[in-house]
């Protein structure tokens, strides 16, 4: 049976029929995937019950798969892969807890950031935890000359430094939801203040600055896309910080007006790849009392030109 593709939106994503996960996936299938991907660039299988072996065989169609660089929080029979949860046992998590709640690529402070991330939905909310996703190539492409005559060649400072806490990249948070994040925020400041920051806090500013393309050109499709992490950017190369910092931001606010975002929502058991060089995302606050159980796989990418 023929991979077919069901688009989510008329700009972004798809939602992928016709595979069986559960069974070695063959050359033709593995072709039909790829290409399918590239033209949708976040792609959606609904439903998957799926062991992490199945993960991780299905994650190989896109290369090999590489290691988180903190491993606290991996899977304790497949380290390859890096669980992300709310969920605590024993008064600790078992997996990162309000990780990526900002708008970003995956690893772009490192000199190969990751080309393709995959999840999947182990144990989803009833509500919250939705992950957004917008399109580099047409955030580019709705820019005006000026502002691309600035940027193109130029190269922005990615600094890793993690800021604890945040718990949504959403615009739209309703004055409810904000007094859950703020209530949970106040819950986890105490506990750090008690047991000390977090693995990925520890980490934050011990990562060298890496100076990654402002646009960047798809090592697949050729297509130039935005390349952006509205956290880890700091400045651009040769420009001012009081020119550069107000643009990175620019930059974003316009790729990511909600009239362009794909709000994912997840499903139990759904499995999402995504190209990092062609989409940036974000996740969403999920209510503490709900458990989100999420497992995480990352392709090994080549270095942004």
């Amino acid at each position: 049976m023929a991979v077919t593709a069901v688009p989510l939106t008329d700009f972004l994503g798809a939602q992928l029929e016709g595979i069986d996960l559960s069974r070695p996936i063959d050359r033709q299938t593995k072709a039909e995937v790829l290409d399918l991907f590239h033209a949708h660039q976040v792609v959606v299988i609904r439903g998957q019950e799926i062991s992490p072996e199945g993960f991780i065989r299905f994650a190989e169609l896109f290369g090999a798969i590489e290691p988180f660089f903190i491993s606290s929080y991996n899977h304790p029979e497949h380290p390859q892969i890096y669980v992300l949860s709310n969920v605590r046992k024993d008064g600790k998590p078992i997996g990162r807890d309000g990780a990526g709640t900002h708008w970003h690529s995956d690893s772009t402070f490192t000199e190969k950031p990751s080309s393709v991330t995959l999840l999947h939905g182990v144990e989803v909310p009833a509500r919250g935890g939705d992950t957004l996703f917008v399109n580099t190539y047409d955030a580019y492409d709705r820019l005006d000359d000026a502002t691309k005559a600035l940027i193109d060649g130029r190269r922005a400072i990615h600094r890793y430094q993690q800021k604890e806490f945040v718990f949504s990249g959403d615009r739209e948070v309703s004055a409810e939801e904000r007094a859950e994040i703020e209530a949970l925020k106040a819950r986890r400041l105490a506990e750090a203040a008690e047991g000390g920051p977090s693995p990925t806090a520890k980490r934050s500013n011990t990562v060298p600055d890496r100076l990654q393309p402002v646009v960047r050109t798809h090592p697949v499709t050729g297509r130039k896309a935005l390349y952006l992490n509205d956290e880890m950017t700091v400045g651009i190369e040769g420009l001012a910080d009081d020119v550069a910092v107000p643009l990175l931001r620019r930059l974003c606010d316009e790729a990511t007006k909600p009239e362009h975002v794909l709000r994912f929502k997840w499903q139990p058991g759904d499995l999402v790849a995504w190209d990092n060089a062609s989409v940036i995302h974000t996740a969403t606050f999920t209510p503490p009392d709900l458990p989100r159980v999420m497992h995480r796989l990352t392709i090994e990418g080549s270095a942004p030109v």
